[in-house]
């Protein structure tokens, strides 16, 4: 078996010096050495380094190095791919991962830790594990996250449904409660629920959607609402791609009046020609609060049973790209990131 290994920083690829946590050149490989010396050389792996860096302080031009890293290897020469990446903004890369290259023919998983490597609580060999087995033994392609919780639980995440770890607990979770499955004594078990797709749906996937390319040049700008926002503080002179505006879990958003008004900030984007989208709304269809009429009727785009970190990463992907009107691109389901009820 053969394996692609992607090093990009972040904690699994850190150490510890004076209580400080960075990525350094030292601790680049150690994953692999401590992998080794665990369970011994049962893989041939090959590793690139294309970033090295903590992923909180990832910018677009990161993820345009690690997109053009997927697209100029061969996968078919592999079983499959491990990218090692910093717990911060995993679920927004793995998110853009799974939207790209979700037709890949060989399963691609990202990994983090909680700790750097070495030390007693880290979970990072652990996690560089299950992900070695997970394309042993599961059958899948796709791509996927996989993370042991302070429970010993080592949960398998669709790329695009994995949410940001929660601050206190430093714990994912996946976007609608149901994992993908788990990793049970290096066997993958998958968690049967409706909301995830089946083996035959996710082996399916063969061609992309895209054909070229993706360079990251425009930015979105990303607004989460809380009680009191008072737009007239966001200085729209500098006019952004397309704004992606979250809502609260009952897809409501503040309709008053004056400057606590998200439908008249809609409207001083649509003046300015600036596309404007709220996520998430249900597709249930058991009624909607008043303040979620309001919303649709104010020519905002609604995105449906979508996480924030997908919404996030489709739009970028979309006003990013010259192969289709990005609204089009939206509309399409591109790996699972809207769940179907």
């Amino acid at each position: 078996m053969k394996i692609l290994v992607i090093l990009t920083g972040g904690t699994i690829g850190s150490h510890i010096h004076d209580k400080l946590i960075n990525v350094s050149d030292e601790s680049v490989y150690l994953i692999m050495d401590l992998y080794q010396k665990q369970y011994g050389n049962d893989v041939d792996f090959d590793v690139i380094r294309p970033i090295n860096m903590l992923s909180e302080n990832f910018t677009p031009e990161q993820w345009n190095i690690l997109c053009k890293t997927l697209k100029n290897i061969r996968p078919k020469d592999y079983d499959g791919v491990i990218i090692t990446h910093g717990s911060d903004t995993l679920s927004y890369s793995a998110a853009l991962i799974g939207m790209l290259y979700g037709h890949a023919p060989v399963p691609i998983i990202l990994v983090a830790s909680g700790y750097p490597l070495g030390h007693p609580k880290s979970n990072g060999l652990i996690n560089f594990r299950n992900a070695v087995c997970f394309i042993k033994n599961s059958g899948l392609k796709g791509v996927y996250s996989i993370y042991r919780d302070f429970k010993g639980n080592d949960t398998v995440y669709l790329s695009t449904r994995i949410k940001e770890a929660d601050s206190f607990s430093d714990e994912f979770s996946s976007y609608g409660g149901a994992p993908f499955g788990y990793m049970q004594n290096e066997v993958f078990v998958p968690e049967i629920n409706k909301i995830n797709p089946t083996f035959e749906q996710i082996n399916s996937i063969t061609e992309p959607t895209l054909k070229n390319s993706v360079v990251f040049k425009k930015d979105i700008l990303v607004i989460k609402p809380y009680t009191g926002l008072n737009y007239k503080f966001l200085n729209l002179d500098e006019s952004p791609a397309c704004v992606l505006h979250f809502l609260y879990h009952s897809s409501t958003g503040c309709t008053s009046h004056g400057n606590y008004s998200l439908p008249e900030f809609i409207e001083k984007c649509k003046n300015k020609n600036i596309d404007f989208y709220l996520s998430s709304f249900k597709s249930e269809g058991t009624g909607i609060y008043d303040s979620s009429r309001i919303l649709l009727e104010s020519g905002a785009i609604p995105l449906v049973n979508i996480s924030p970190e997908a919404a996030r990463a489709k739009l970028h992907i979309a006003y990013n790209q010259s192969e289709m009107p990005p609204k089009e691109y939206i509309n399409k389901n591109l790996y699972f990131e809207h769940i179907n009820m």
